[in-house]
């Protein structure tokens, strides 16, 4: 071999192994349909961040192909997205999955967002990347169903945007920088078909009878229980082959749908075609199940007997060992009496590392979500600040995991039950429980006693009014409390407030906690009004 033909394999090579070593272990791949995200707020559980580690890549769907995005806003309201949360909490249930290991790449497209023809000149691949970037996510997949179905995406047209796609996105995302770049083509996309064939496959059109042991008398029933004979007979079938030939290189992972394509009992051939091309041009490949039922009849029922069977084939397929292909599931939050998407990729996961068909399948439902809860995220990618090795009380939060432990006042406490926004520890009796001083923060409380001998700050209070007046502290802000711990007031002041009055003339009468918030402490004042 000469030393050029030698360089040319080794750059290759090069180029290839760089996906490779970003998955280490099988694809187990799910849709999360970003609808049906649940509310959550920083450092809370959702059904997005709970996701137990064994799905170690999610695509999130949907975005729109011409998403507007502003680099640095956080702002989604124009890209297509939508869970029931703002930007940074998209990122923060970005964050609580990169930290269980979990590649989360962003889905664009889908069924309904190509069905204006003038799309493809509208789509901005630079703010698609701002995207990507500000939020944390792996990459992004092309969902390209144009019009909503597969029926014309072998057409010439089509395929050029699909070649378009990933020749735009690698330039802006080059793979030596870590993007994954995916798509999610159709079953029979790899397979030799009337409008798109590769002759030189195992899987050309002409070899569709000695494949399957079938005539032609069901190539076009797709209803019809086959050995795979109607797979070749899709307007879709093939429609893949051009693109790789021209941009195979440049994917990563190809997840296509092995669903929606009639009664063909022959689910594994799908698989096999798309290997081919995935050892000619360095992909992965996912295969597509969903769970009970398909849209389209349904005339095919994934169960967990016949994903343990695919799971093995895809896991002893001879010519790709080791190279981590795997299994992918439309979508993540169904399930059934016995059984759900999640038990699915459970005995997929198992058996793509090694666990025998039996055992996965009897294990099948033995998996548990992993619930977030963190207070160290923060927004703008700033290190968050601890003191004895705990998060700061941020009064804006609520607190809803019990025993989450956070900074106030020279102490580490720990909540016993929920906490709102404002409950600050050592508030309502019972809710928080003090752990330990810790001298190393820097809050410092003023005492009743501190403020006589040194009359920082005066307090009183006459004619249903609360007076202050600081001699040299600037009160930042004021919060006052019921006895029940309800928030009845709150005031932030401007710069170098040093005095001022509340009215609480209606006020029912009783016990009330005033709050004062200064750069130098916080005083807790009891007032009867």
């Amino acid at each position: 071999m000469s030393s050029f033909r030698f360089f040319i394999y080794l750059i290759i090579f090069l180029n290839f192994s760089v996906y490779s070593q970003s998955i280490k272990s099988p694809i187990v791949l799910a849709y999360f349909p970003s609808w049906s995200e649940s509310f959550a707020g920083a450092g809370q559980n959702s059904k997005l961040r709970e996701i137990p580690s064994y799905v170690n890549v999610v695509f999130l769907s949907f975005a729109k192909p011409d998403l507007q995005y502003s680099k640095g806003s956080l702002d989604i309201s124009k890209t297509g997205i939508e869970v029931p949360y703002d930007g940074c909490a998209l990122k923060e249930s970005i964050y609580a999955l990169k930290q269980k290991g979990t590649k989360v790449i962003l889905s664009i497209g889908g069924e309904t967002f190509w069905t204006d023809s003038a799309i493809y000149s509208k789509i901005n691949y630079s703010q698609i990347k701002d995207l990507v970037d500000d939020f944390g996510f792996a990459g992004i997949d092309w969902d390209f169903e144009p019009n909503g179905s597969f029926q014309e995406i072998g057409s010439k047209d089509n395929v050029q945007h699909f070649i378009d796609f990933f020749t735009k996105s690698r330039a802006l995302m080059p793979r030596s920088e870590g993007y994954i770049l995916a798509c999610a083509p159709a079953g029979a996309g790899a397979m030799g078909g009337q409008n798109n064939d590769d002759a030189s496959s195992p899987y050309a059109y002409a070899k569709r009878n000695a494949l399957t042991g079938e005539s032609d008398t069901n190539l076009y029933s797709a209803t019809a229980p086959t050995n795979g004979i109607s797979l070749f007979g899709f307007s879709s079938t093939g429609h893949m082959i051009p693109v790789f030939k021209a941009v195979g290189n440049l994917i990563d992972i190809v997840a296509f749908q092995g669903y929606n394509i009639g009664a063909s009992v022959n689910r594994k051939i799908m698989y096999d075609s798309y290997a081919y091309y995935a050892e000619k041009y360095g992909f992965s490949v996912a295969a597509g199940i969903h769970y009970p039922n398909e849209p389209w009849g349904p005339y095919y029922e994934y169960n967990h007997q016949n994903v343990a069977d695919l799971s093995s084939h895809i896991k002893n397929y001879s010519s790709r060992i080791g190279d981590n292909d795997g299994i992918m599931i439309w979508q993540l939050l169904l399930k059934g009496a016995n059984s759900s998407s999640y038990s699915y990729l459970n005995i997929a996961s198992n058996i793509l590392n090694g666990q025998t068909k039996d055992l996965a399948i009897q294990e099948a439902n033995n998996f548990s979500m992993t619930p977030y809860s963190s207070k160290d995220f923060s927004c703008d990618g700033k290190e968050v600040e601890k003191y004895c090795g705990v998060v700061k009380y941020e009064p804006t939060v609520s607190y809803s995991s019990a025993k989450t432990k956070v900074y106030y006042n020279l102490n580490i406490w720990e909540n016993n039950y929920w906490a709102n926004p404002n409950e600050y520890p050592g508030l309502v009796a019972g809710q928080w429980t003090k752990v330990s001083e810790c001298t190393s923060g820097p809050d410092k409380i003023l005492s009743l006693n501190l403020l006589e001998e040194t009359k920082q700050l005066d307090v009183f209070y006459a004619n249903r009014t609360v007076y202050y007046e600081s001699q040299n502290v600037s009160i930042d802000s004021i919060f006052i409390f019921n006895a029940n711990g309800q928030l009845m007031y709150n005031k932030t002041n401007s710069k170098n407030n040093f005095s001022g009055s509340i009215d609480v003339v209606n006020y029912s009468k009783g016990v009330y906690f005033v709050h004062f918030i200064s750069e130098k402490g916080t005083l807790i004042k009891k007032n009867i009004f």
